[in-house]
């Protein structure tokens, strides 16, 4: 039997066609920009909001023409799309998707992914264009941190090789344990410090192998290791270093950290192991890993707020100073969002307390879906909320304010099975200021539109000007 269509796309479907906010809903919640190109008059082409802010400009100031956006990306990957456009119209299955580089308001590169699906005319040809943009920028940031990383531990790693490679003398003198291996894991030759830490004399050690101090849970696994270190097929690291669990001479359990590294010699490969004892350390570790564990939940407690789970207001204050700091030094975008409950004593009133906890959590979880990563979303009050916007110009601030006031409105709040509740949000937000030395005044600006916005009737947006 055929698979039938499911009854909620095709409503979802209808919806999209008939609503306008659900279409809305999907373009701002799921892009960073949305574009419909007419290809028949190719400078004529629509760009959503979303696509102008993210770069920092004014909407408003823009005019739908292709040349807007040409201009300002990188025109050696203007070159790829165009490509990629031409390749797409030429073959449907080839996907008209890449990563270009934009120019910020700002003079910054932003990484945005672009896609795209050519739409065709009755006579199969394009004549439409639709796409949509991500913005990739902080992922492109995170993949230059990791390159370089790489690279820092990789010369790390190149030292501790050389220094490894030790002479005869170095060999007697170590400190740690010192075996020579050959190709089978028998031991050729053991240093004063094996026999102290094997708890067994250098002539007996040097005729065992190294698996007879392996227990026998483990040996197999080790074997196997130990024959792929020495094939000459090998294409892992030269330097072989692990935690091991191990024996000494008299059945004694060990936890050390053994080196391998292969020696040539004129009789065949050799290995040479350096072996610490590190069964204090292990433990010592263990220890300290638990109470930094502990430490960790603790510090996460004592920023959190109890019943929300999101910020306190004692970390909003730090990350206040420290995001102020940055954007001041680096000459950056910040902007503060404050909000609170409309009427909400009456709530607590008429339904009690554990009623309007219930609205302050579905209120926290609502607010979430609107904060970027880069934001400090905080309780601050009893029903006051704020929102630390770095990297947000005031237009930006307002966008994000207006669709809090929004959602908030239309989204029933639950207060039992059967009765749910509507409530509203006033909004206030202020922008940094080059006269800005320190956040107060920030925040005091935010303060005073929020105050305005419930003057002026709630459920609404003020934006502070300088005072």
């Amino acid at each position: 039997m055929p698979r039938s269509e499911n009854y909620l796309k095709k409503e979802l479907y209808s919806l999209i066609k008939e609503d306008a906010k659900i279409f809305e809903f999907l373009q701002s919640g799921a892009t960073d920009g949305m574009w419909y190109w007419d290809l028949e008059q190719p400078e004529n082409e629509w760009m959503s909001d979303r696509f102008w802010t993210e770069l920092g400009y004014d909407p408003t100031k823009k005019s739908h023409r292709a040349s807007e956006w040409q201009d300002i990306i990188n025109q050696d990957d203007l070159q790829l799309a165009l490509e990629n456009f031409q390749k797409h119209c030429d073959d449907p299955n080839h996907p008209y998707d890449q990563e270009v580089r934009y120019r910020h308001k700002d003079g910054s590169t932003v990484w945005i992914r672009c896609r795209g699906i050519v739409i065709r005319n009755s006579n199969n040809q394009p004549y439409r264009m639709l796409g949509v943009h991500s913005n990739i920028t902080a992922l492109k940031e995170s993949e230059a941190r990791y390159r370089t990383s790489l690279k820092k531990i990789d010369h790390a790693y190149a030292s501790v090789k050389l220094a490894l490679e030790e002479s005869e003398r170095l060999f007697e003198m170590a400190p740690d344990a010192n075996l020579k291996l050959d190709v089978r894991g028998n031991i050729i030759k053991a240093n004063q410090q094996a026999e102290e830490l094997f708890a067994c004399p250098r002539n007996k050690l040097e005729q065992l192998s190294v698996f007879s101090l392996v227990p026998l849970a483990k040996l197999e696994k080790y074997q196997q290791a130990f024959r792929q270190y020495f094939d000459p097929c090998y294409t892992g690291d030269s330097l072989f270093k692990k935690s091991l669990a191990i024996l000494d001479y008299a059945g004694r359990p060990l936890t050390i950290e053994v080196t391998l590294n292969l020696i040539p010699t004129r009789a065949g490969k050799i290995a040479l192991a350096t072996i610490r004892d590190i069964s204090e350390k292990e433990a010592l570790i263990q220890s300290l890993q638990h109470q930094l564990e502990e430490n960790q939940k603790l510090h996460a407690l004592a920023l959190s707020d109890p019943l929300t789970k999101i910020f306190n207001k004692r970390h909003f204050n730090n990350m206040m100073l420290e995001e102020h700091n940055k954007a001041v030094r680096h000459q950056q975008r910040l902007s503060l969002i404050l909000f609170d409950i409309d009427h909400f004593k009456a709530v607590n009133d008429n339904y009690g307390h554990d009623v309007g906890d219930k609205v302050l959590m579905q209120l926290t979880l609502l607010i979430k879906q609107f904060v970027r990563e880069e934001d400090t979303f905080a309780r601050v009050g009893g029903e006051e909320f704020a929102i630390i916007a770095p990297f947000t110009n005031t237009d930006a601030a307002l966008t994000i304010a207006e669709r809090i006031v929004e959602e908030c409105a239309k989204h029933p709040f639950v207060i039992n099975d059967q009765q749910q509740i509507n409530i509203t949000v006033s909004v206030g937000t202020a922008s940094l200021s080059s006269t800005d030395k320190t956040w107060s005044p920030l925040f005091e600006r935010a303060d005073k539109a929020l105050y305005q916005a419930k003057r002026l009737g709630r459920d609404q947006v003020q934006v502070s000007a300088l005072f």
